[in-house]
């Protein structure tokens, strides 16, 4: 697996990206680091004009911008709660973006961002688990979905679960099962590998990459970035493609 391509980066429309991820320097930059493909996979939140302005205007700005850089225009979309399977965003055509990441921001059935540090109780952290892997099962028979965003970092937080091993693996290759099934691609994200919330969680995750290779589900390299400096940065990425040795 090559390692000229980021198929997961945000800009400064995003509201909480480094004020210098504007649209050129990030071409700048990928050029720069020697990227052949990326992706441009703003997040669908309404922060500023919506996410079909935000998108409009990433477009509209690309199209000012000469480079050799195969560049597309995807989104960042967060699931549905309420409704398993669809998108809290769908009002697009499929083939006006791509790719389509799914990743989740907040708990399911909690008004919480993945970020905050909360107390579970453990029947509060089974019902989370549970219903996080109900709503991934069905995201993955979404046709509008192309790339698993950071997969199993909502699980990871607040002690929802201690590593990746036993039931919470069987879990996964169920997921795994359905993602070749439906060719969705199953992403190594390089922001996620970076910030593993525990040794346990870190030492294990390379297990569910193990049966993603081991189905064939497509993987995808994305770095998550934010700022400049990750573009096109993967570190620990590299480090996932020698030790399984993926073409």
């Amino acid at each position: 697996m090559d390692l000229d391509c980021d198929n997961h980066i945000h800009t400064v429309y995003s509201g909480h990206a480094d004020e210098s991820m504007t649209v050129s320097n990030i071409i700048k930059k990928s050029e720069q680091v020697g990227l052949a493909q990326i992706a441009i996979t703003e997040h669908s939140f309404d922060w500023h004009l919506g996410p079909r302005g935000n998108f409009q205007l990433i477009k509209n700005e690309l199209a000012t911008i000469p480079t050799d850089i195969n560049v597309t225009v995807g989104m960042e979309i967060d699931p549905d709660m309420e409704n398993l399977g669809k998108l809290n965003f769908d009002d697009f055509d499929k083939d006006e973006i791509y790719p389509i990441l799914v990743g989740f921001h907040g708990y399911p059935g909690v008004s919480m961002g993945w970020f905050e540090k909360i107390h579970f109780t453990r029947r509060d952290k089974n019902r989370i688990y549970s219903r996080w892997f109900k709503i991934m099962e069905k995201l993955i028979e979404n046709p509008k979905v192309d790339i698993l965003a950071h997969p199993g970092r909502i699980i990871m937080q607040n002690g929802i679960i201690n590593e990746f091993s036993g039931s919470v693996l069987k879990d996964f290759e169920s997921l795994a099962l359905a993602a070749k099934q439906y060719n969705v691609a199953f992403e190594v994200n390089e922001t996620l590998l970076n910030n593993m919330p525990t040794e346990k969680l870190e030492n294990s995750y390379p297990n569910v990459i193990n049966i993603m290779l081991k189905h064939k589900v497509k993987l995808s390299i994305g770095s998550d970035a934010h700022n400049l400096e990750k573009i096109g940065k993967f570190d620990k990425v590299a480090d996932f493609i020698k030790r399984f040795n993926i073409d």
